[in-house]
């Protein structure tokens, strides 16, 4: 638009590839020209080379080849003039051509002749090329001469950039794209708009994203799509071509070759059709082969029949063994042999999967090749070895439908060909992806299922009590039952308060049973870690991981949000709680990262966001379920139900075990203390005197000190201990509950007050303003908290509340809700609170 009012140039040339949204910008023009009132004249060349109006206009066609016109300036020169009289004469207009890639030569040289005569004019004229072009040398030379004598100003349409794919998924999804997803999406689209779309369409076919909290993840999935127009309207024998290179580009100059020789049909054919696809901007040759747009490839090859992927695949994989190909991409070979299936040695295919698939940690490869693998096995030793792998890996990669459909195979058809450890570990996966009807029957004690298994189906059903009873009165069979035993009785034992056996078996880690494989110590330290972070104890499991020289790196999701949360890192543990829940992580601690998660997001202020998040994660029957309870009464206190926040903490101790209550006896006392109900508080703490005499952990020792200093006025040890855990949030709750009931200095709020700032716990800051005021203590930045203000008023109506909700979070009445929200789609310009929601997700600043 700024070049249309320029001066100069009577011609703009707008370039790029196919998708690149060059029509798109020319209706746009259009509107916005159409709109100022301006006179618009749109046309289009169609692929026969026709010239067309380009939408509803009447206007006829102001450019038309005359014969000869290409060979003789002179013809060229007096069609333009012709053309253009009444174009001038019409005044200040712009003319719109569209699709010039398609303008035969006769009307290339009238069009050159136009734009020398529209110079000087009030006439504009915009034209539109896909690239790349065929037989483009005359168009090109054309376009070089006018624009060395200033006819001609070009516009190149750039690729998306990654704040613009954010934005187009948002609008196509409603979900913000998690990094790992936008890249794969620039990855296959290369930052083309409807190459984009066309990538995100074939990862939702593919069952490859999850969203989770308007976050949208990368997950494995299975490719179902359909080739892109542009190649299908080439015709049958391009397309059969192009569906060929998308299997076999990666082997680079020996393509051609190969699809002649799957196609049987003759070399030079294969070149000159190979040639179409590179005249079109399909593919690109230069030092190798390849795909202009990856989704493309893609698309072509979710397309293919079985039998054309085997076809494809194996004269891929002939050519790599036989050193006819090369190729620089280390998994193709592996993954044309996973297609390629008995069309191939099958003894020499068996072992390059299996080794490939042992030395891979790409889950969406590692478990299709170790599947491939099991079609290519000789006899049942042999089957029932690499179903193991495949299932043992697919447990691994958390993919549990494929975990248990391996376990029940190898259980029911191949028990001979397990050893008793071997059954063991393969009952463990299924009953960790079995269903609660499933885990019932495992659990009555059926005589197929080991005591472990049962103790294990017992634990998942949350019936904790019930598994260590049975651990204790069964003998484990094997060392693997050992191991398992050992662990889930410690853990019972732990949820209930009684923490000795656990911190035992921490104690003796030299001596864990099976310590010396690999998987195993991998699982008893993720296991002890995340029991450690259940029970708040942040510095044990740091240090467990130093001690062991684990890397946090290898610990699932969950665990990694927990600390994150304890640690003060909110947008990674947001993040990683996320991702777990996307990725379907399923273990001991799923419930207290779930616990964790939702404190920062109330903290934050993004209160529907944390029920959506307990409401999926109850659908999910998690392990210590009553965690969920106490989560779900922040919200409700944030939303000012302090009636139906206590009886969800009543619900989580009345559950039956130990492990989290002490923060539900807390809260209790504080909603307790805020009512002015002193006999209530003090049951609680004497409830938690109870507790800390048999599980005296950091954290319960932490809520006993901070209720007795709350009732007392005595914060002292409160204080000493919350800074000894040194968990900026929870130090940070400590000392506002401790201010807030009279038991510490008030001018502890400024420090907590930033911290806060620093952990954008902004609903939290918005309370802690109201409780420094009320001690006359000087809340810093006064322009900082009108911006902060507005932007958590942004951010809770964004959310979906309600006008009387907002006003309990944000504790002012709703006429003042009502007059702030105005004031807000005021200055933004927003309409709706959907708009609001749109733009925060966009991460536009409020």
């Amino acid at each position: 638009m700024e070049l249309l009012g320029e001066a100069g140039a009577p011609c703009i040339w707008v370039t790029g590839p196919a998708g690149v949204g060059r029509t798109t910008l020319l209706e746009r023009v259009r509107d916005r020209l159409r709109g100022d009132g301006r006179r618009v004249s749109a046309m289009r060349f169609t692929s026969a080379g026709d010239l067309v109006p380009a939408d509803a206009s009447p206007d006829r066609p102001w450019l038309a080849p005359v014969a000869g016109a290409a060979d003789d300036p002179e013809v060229a020169r007096r069609a333009a003039l012709a053309a253009a009289a009444p174009i001038v004469r019409g005044g200040d207009q712009v003319l719109l051509l569209d699709d010039t890639q398609w303008i035969d030569r006769d009307s290339l040289a009238v069009l050159e002749a136009l734009i020398r005569r529209l110079a000087g004019s009030a006439v504009r004229l915009v034209c539109a090329t896909r690239t790349p072009v065929r037989d483009a040398a005359a168009g090109l030379a054309m376009v070089r001469r006018l624009r060395a004598d200033g006819l001609v100003r070009p516009v190149r349409l750039r690729p998306l950039r990654a704040d613009e794919i954010t934005r187009l998924v948002v609008e196509a999804i409603s979900a913000a794209p998690s990094g790992a997803l936008r890249r794969r999406l620039q990855e296959l689209s290369r930052g083309v708009p409807s190459a984009l779309h066309q990538a995100l369409e074939l990862l939702r076919a593919e069952g490859s994203l999850r969203i989770v909290d308007r976050r949208a993840y990368l997950v494995p999935g299975t490719a179902t799509t359909s080739p892109p127009r542009v190649v299908r309207e080439l015709g049958p024998d391009v397309l059969a071509v192009a569906k060929a290179a998308a299997v076999l580009h990666p082997l680079g100059d020996a393509m051609p070759a190969l699809i002649s020789e799957v196609l049987d049909q003759d070399k030079a054919e294969t070149l000159e059709l190979l040639d179409i696809l590179r005249a079109e901007g399909v593919l690109h040759h230069g030092v190798t082969w390849r795909f202009t747009i990856p989704v493309t490839a893609s698309a072509l090859i979710a397309e293919l029949g079985p039998f054309e992927r085997r076809q494809f695949a194996a004269a891929a994989v002939t050519a790599l063994w036989t050193g006819t190909a090369l190729t620089s991409d280390p998994d193709y070979l592996a993954d044309q042999i996973a297609e390629a299936g008995k069309l191939i040695d099958p003894a020499r295919a068996l072992g390059e999967l299996l080794r490939r698939a042992l030395r891979n940690d790409k889950p969406e490869r590692g478990g299709r090749w170790l599947r491939a693998a099991i079609e290519l096995t000789e006899d049942r030793a042999q089957r029932a070895m690499v179903t193991l792998l495949h299932t043992s890996w697919c447990h691994q990669h958390g993919d549990h439908k494929q975990s248990l459909a391996g376990a029940r195979l190898l259980l029911r058809d191949f028990p001979d060909q397990l050893s008793a450890d071997a059954t063991q570990e393969v009952q463990s996966m299924a009953v960790s992806a079995c269903d609660p009807a499933a885990l019932a029957e495992i659990a009555a004690g059926s005589p197929d299922w080991t005591p472990a298994s049962s103790a294990i189906a017992l634990s998942r059903l949350d019936r904790w009590a019930d598994a260590g009873a049975l651990l204790a009165r069964t003998e484990p069979g094997c060392p693997t039952s050992a191991m398992l035993s050992g662990l889930y009785a410690s853990l019972a034992d732990l949820w209930a308060g009684r923490p000795e056996r656990f911190d035992a078996n921490l104690a003796a880690r030299a001596a864990w049973p099976l310590r010396e494989v690999r998987r195993h110590r991998t699982d008893q330290i993720r296991s002890h870690v995340t029991a450690l972070l259940v029970i708040g104890e942040q510095h044990r499991a740091e240090r467990l991981l130093a001690d062991e020289r684990f890397p946090e790196e290898d610990l699932r999701d969950g665990e990694r949000s927990m600390l994150a949360a304890m640690r003060g890192e909110f947008p990674r543990a947001v993040d990683f709680a996320r991702r777990s829940v996307a990725h379907r992580g399923d273990d001991a601690g799923s419930s207290a990262m779930h616990l964790s998660t939702v404190s920062v997001l109330v903290a934050q202020g993004r209160l529907t966001a944390a029920r959506e998040l307990l409401t999926a994660a109850r659908a999910t029957k998690p392990m210590l379920v009553h965690l969920l309870d106490i989560a779900d009464a922040r919200v409700d206190r944030a939303l000012g139900d302090h009636t139906g926040a206590a009886e969800r903490l009543h619900s989580a101790i009345a559950h039956g075990l130990a492990v989290g209550t002490d923060i539900a006896w807390s809260e209790l006392a504080d909603l307790a203390l805020d009512r002015g109900d002193h006999d209530t508080a003090a049951r609680c703490l004497a409830e938690l005197d109870k507790l800390a005499s048999t599980m005296p952990t950091g954290r319960v020792l932490l809520h006993r000190s901070l209720v007795r200093a709350c009732l007392l006025r005595g914060g002292t040890e409160c204080l000493r201990r919350a800074h000894d855990r040194a968990q900026p949030f929870e130090t940070a709750l400590v000392v506002e509950r401790l201010v807030r009931h009279g038991a510490a200095d008030p001018r502890l709020l400024t420090p907590t007050y930033e911290t806060l700032g620093a952990l954008d716990a902004l609903l939290y800051r918005a309370w802690l303003r109201n409780l420094m005021r009320e001690h006359g203590i000087a809340v810093p930045g006064r322009q900082e908290t009108v911006a902060e203000n507005e932007h958590l008023l942004a951010l809770l109506a964004a959310e979906g509340l309600t006008n009387k909700q907002l006003a309990t979070a944000l504790k002012t009445s709703e006429k003042s809700v009502e007059g702030r929200l105005s004031r807000l789609f005021s200055r933004t310009g927003y309409r709706s609170r959907i708009e609001l929601a749109t733009a925060m997700l966009n991460g536009d600043h409020i």
